[in-house]
């Protein structure tokens, strides 16, 4: 028997490989279903359309605002002015990050909340977990498609935050900053909701608890910051009547 009559033996692919193989394989096929459909682009529109309108509000409710403000400072009684154009460009800065956030906040919880147990009612997780593919990268894999539509809008909005350059106010590193706690806001929230859908069996079920968690999380532990600082400002050995917050982890 010659040499090359022997069959070659494959090699085996590294651990990070298939972990990242499978990812891959996840992100595409979800893709695929997700990005070919008009909804996307149609919501995508409506969304920075419902931005751009809300950045004229700011503009339109605060410059009026701005304009008194500078004349009673005796500056100049125009939106030129860099005291009031820095106000009117904060203003603006402020509503638009409050804004994507709670947007984060409650669409990124309703793209992953589902993202196992709908395979499960679908009955096709148990073809899944027969493939080849390594059960950390199907989860990744989910978790990533399900924000990715989340990040695009985010990414799509950066020009309209970019607004506030032309007036002051904010910086390109308060855009930075804002840009990074959007983006982790949207994995933490994306993470809590694949946490209860591969938890348990209903999507409906998933859904409820994923927005419970987010409600007692960024609720709760305000309430729970609120009365702790006012027990410990009226305690009893506090005779000064000194203000004693709690600890400020709990408002992270």
């Amino acid at each position: 028997m010659t040499a090359a009559s022997v069959p070659a033996v494959p090699r085996p692919r590294s651990t990070a490989r298939e972990f990242i193989s499978s990812v891959g394989t996840i992100m595409g096929m979800e893709f695929r279903g997700r990005f070919r459909r008009r909804r996307a682009f149609v919501v995508l529109t409506i969304y920075l359309a419902i931005l751009a309108l809300i950045a004229y509000g700011a503009y339109s409710v605060e410059a009026p605002a701005a304009r008194e403000a500078a004349a009673l400072n005796g500056i100049l009684d125009t939106i030129g002015s860099p005291n009031a154009s820095a106000r009117v460009g904060q203003a603006i800065f402020t509503v638009l990050s409050l804004f994507q956030l709670l947007l984060v906040c409650f669409i990124a919880p309703a793209f992953t909340a589902g993202a196992i147990s709908l395979e499960r009612e679908k009955l096709t997780l148990d073809m899944l977990v027969v493939t080849p593919l390594r059960p950390g990268g199907m989860v990744i894999g989910k978790l990533l498609s399900a924000l990715a539509f989340v990040i695009l809008m985010l990414l799509a909005s950066i020009p309209i935050s970019a607004l506030v350059l032309m007036y002051g106010g904010a910086s390109v590193d308060d855009i930075l900053r804002q840009q990074v706690v959007l983006f982790v806001s949207a994995i933490g929230c994306g993470v809590i909701g694949l946490f209860w859908s591969t938890l348990l069996k209903r999507t409906q079920m998933a859904t409820v608890l994923t927005y419970s968690t987010l409600i007692v999380l960024a609720v709760g532990t305000l309430l729970v910051w609120r009365f702790w600082t006012a027990a410990a400002t009226a305690d009893p050995n506090n005779r000064f009547g000194e203000v004693r917050t709690a600890p400020e982890a709990l408002l992270y």
